[in-house]
């Protein structure tokens, strides 16, 4: 199977951990793409939030149609594909590319970035990631 899914570079895919048809794939066009494999012609979600390439997408380990991103806009976002407002949270606390972004499967919330400014942050949703 070959998936046509962005007209640019992608950068990054990850599976759904709760339906193993469902992928999601990020690209250097700025878009999150969310695919069904039995029926790869249309995406089943396009998110668009972030200024610049898409670098990290990864879906949450505890809830299906949750996912959180990263972008050279040195953004994170989180995302829920299945509702019209897409975007749930955007946090800007990295100061140069956000390069790296995970879920902990322990945890549900918490979350972990790095970028180019040489920072891990680790934080639980809705909360700020600089607080200490």
């Amino acid at each position: 199977m070959i998936l046509p899914a962005h007209e640019f570079e992608i950068l990054t895919c990850d599976w759904n951990k709760y339906d193993d048809c469902i992928i999601a794939t990020a690209s250097v066009d700025k878009s999150i793409k969310v695919w069904d494999i039995r029926n790869y012609r249309v995406p089943i979600a396009v998110l668009n939030g972030h200024g610049y390439a898409v670098r990290k997408v990864r879906f949450s380990p505890h809830r299906a149609s949750a996912m959180v991103s990263c972008s050279y806009d040195m953004t994170v976002c989180m995302w829920d594909y299945m509702v019209e407002d897409a975007l749930i949270g955007r946090y800007d606390h990295h100061t140069e590319f956000a390069v790296g972004v995970d879920m902990s499967v322990l945890v549900e919330g918490l979350l972990a970035s790095t970028g180019w400014d040489e920072l891990v942050y680790v934080w639980q949703h809705g909360m700020d990631p600089r607080a200490p």
